[in-house]
Formats: structure tokens, sequence, C-alpha cells
């Protein structure tokens, strides 16, 4: 039982890793062959099928993690790891909330023209893989601290 945190913790954010891969290396680069208002339409159809499992998959490597930190108290080497990994996971959050969020419902109701669609689809992708990077920082810092449990 005390390593099942842990577990979902290292497991969900790793499989977040390939959530976002895919999401990154298969439909960014397909959306980005899409003409902008196709690409859009498309979008408002692909998108809410993406959530639900990027949701299923994030939110219980989130919970662990912060159960991690909370569990860890007085354990300074193996907190501050699973510290790390939090950080990383909310500003992974942040930046979705800020940009991807927002940009997401403006694609979805097609309010871009195609100009301005293609430019915030770009900067969408040079985002999601800063994302990326902070969800791969999670999961090596969820790593060490489990190693050091």
């Amino acid at each position: 039982m005390k390593k099942t945190l842990p577990y979902i913790a290292i497991i969900g954010t790793s499989a977040f890793i390939g959530n976002l891969l895919v999401i990154g290396l298969g439909f960014g680069m397909y959306w980005q062959t899409l003409e902008p208002m196709e690409f859009m339409r498309q979008f408002g159809i692909q998108f809410p099928l993406l959530l639900a499992p990027t949701m299923g998959i994030l939110l219980p490597a989130i919970i662990a993690t912060i159960a991690m930190v909370v569990n860890t108290k007085g354990q300074k080497t193996v907190r501050k790891n699973w510290v790390i990994a939090l950080v990383c996971l909310i500003i992974t959050c942040t930046i979705t909330s800020v940009y991807h969020l927002p940009t997401n419902f403006g694609f979805m109701d097609m309010k871009y023209s195609a100009e301005v669609a293609a430019s915030k689809l770009n900067m969408w992708l040079v985002l999601h893989w800063i994302r990326a990077i902070f969800v791969v920082v999670a999961a090596i810092f969820s790593v060490k601290a489990f190693q050091k449990i």
C-alpha cells in the first residue's frame, strides 16, 4: 500500500507524456497540414474526444503527486523531489488554462480568421512542447522521489 500512490503518480505522469506526444506528433502535425478553416472545423470535432482521456490520465497523476507531497512531510529529500514534480505539473496546467483552453474554444467556435488561426496553432504547438518538457521533468523527479522512499 505504501507504494500505491507513488506508482499512480509515476504511471499517470508517464502516461501523460505519451498523451502529449500523441497530440503533438499525431494531431498537431496533422492539423498543420490542413487549411486553417478546415483545421478549426476538425478541431471542433476532435478536441472534445481528446479532453476526456487527457483528464483521465492527468487527474490521477496530479492527485497522487499532491498526496505524496503531503505524505512525505518530514522527509526533506523525498519531499523536495515530489514538490518539484508537482510544480512542473502545475506549470503545465497553468499554460493549458491560460493559453490552450481559451484558444481551443476559439478554434471550436471558429472565431479566428485563417491567418490568425494558423498563427495561434503554431503558438499552440510551441507551448504544447513546453508543457511536454515540464511533464518529462515531473516524471523524472517522481522517479527520483520514489527511489528514495
